[in-house]
């Protein structure tokens, strides 16, 4: 049966419509409160036949994006609903029974992570009997510009190179063991449409990368998004990661952003005391959905 929505491959020349999309989605001025503009951002450095995989758009009658799906871990979605559809129940459903052929059930999931608030997704979750995965995401934001941080002598902090990309990988893959980052799709990153290069930092000490951070700009006067942002293990608790996301803080403002946000686990703790340091607050608690145990 006819749904009027569709549910089709991103192609590159359509990514530019979908990551606008997902700005329009967010309130020009707020905490960001779905999958971001940014988070697909990141995903893009991937191969065609993974971005297949890990990104799911579905378009409505008349070629709007509806909805946006980011299965970037294993038996996981996150998503993100055009605000005309979140009521949609027919979107819902389809949605849902895509997702429900597509993830991996194994160990104890799919988890669903649908827009925050009682929309049509949350409640077809609930009636499949799915509910709230005890483990908990914190929504961590921050107003911009606020208190300028000093500027340490060390690292030295500047836009990312063309030349740094092998030792740029090699650090994210030192921060996060097991990364999927490589040179080629640093190299793919850097094409698509929302990056910014002058939102792609480094900290460097006598030219070794040892921190770095990469923003992407929301809506106009809206929040951004950090993603990823990351220190060298050798370099952990020296101010570096700060370094980096206080000049990211500071470019953001001159470009208009009002604040900027990072979802991070409860769990990681490091990450929450850092981000806390950093001026961030907790605005939200997030949950994915997953099916009930019987």
């Amino acid at each position: 049966m006819d749904t009027g929505f569709t549910r089709r491959r991103l192609t590159d020349r359509e990514a530019g419509t979908v990551l606008a999309s997902l700005r329009a989605w967010e309130p020009s001025a707020g905490c960001g409160w779905q999958l971001q503009a940014g988070d697909l951002g990141w995903a893009l450095r991937f191969e065609p036949a993974i971005r297949d995989e890990q990104i799911r758009v579905w378009w409505d009658a008349t070629g709007r994006p509806a909805a946006v799906i980011l299965c970037d871990q294993p038996g996981s979605a996150r998503c993100a609903v055009n605000p005309a559809y979140l009521h949609d129940s027919t979107l819902a459903d389809a949605v849902l029974a895509d997702l429900s052929r597509r993830l991996d059930r194994a160990g104890g999931g799919p988890w669903i992570d649908p827009p925050p608030g009682p929309g049509a997704l949350t409640r077809a979750l609930l009636a499949a009997g799915y509910e709230p995965d005890p483990d908990i995401w914190l929504h961590l934001w921050r107003p911009l510009p606020g208190t300028a941080a000093e500027r340490p002598a060390e690292p030295t902090v500047r836009a990312f190179r063309a030349a740094d990309a092998p030792q740029r990988v090699a650090v994210q893959h030192a921060a996060f063991p097991g990364s999927s980052l490589t040179p080629e799709r640093y190299r793919r990153l850097r094409a698509v449409p929302d990056y910014r290069a002058e939102l792609d930092l480094v900290g460097a000490v006598d030219d070794r990368i040892t921190a770095f951070c990469l923003a992407w700009l929301g809506p106009p006067g809206g929040t951004a998004l950090l993603e990823p942002a990351g220190t060298h293990p050798e370099h952990r608790r020296r101010g570096h990661a700060s370094a980096v996301i206080a000049e990211a803080f500071r470019r953001l403002a001159r470009l208009g952003a009002t604040g900027v946000a990072v979802l991070t686990p409860v769990s990681n703790r490091p990450a929450v005391a850092l981000y806390r340091a950093l001026g961030f607050t907790a605005v939200a608690e997030r949950r994915s959905y997953w099916p009930a145990p019987a």
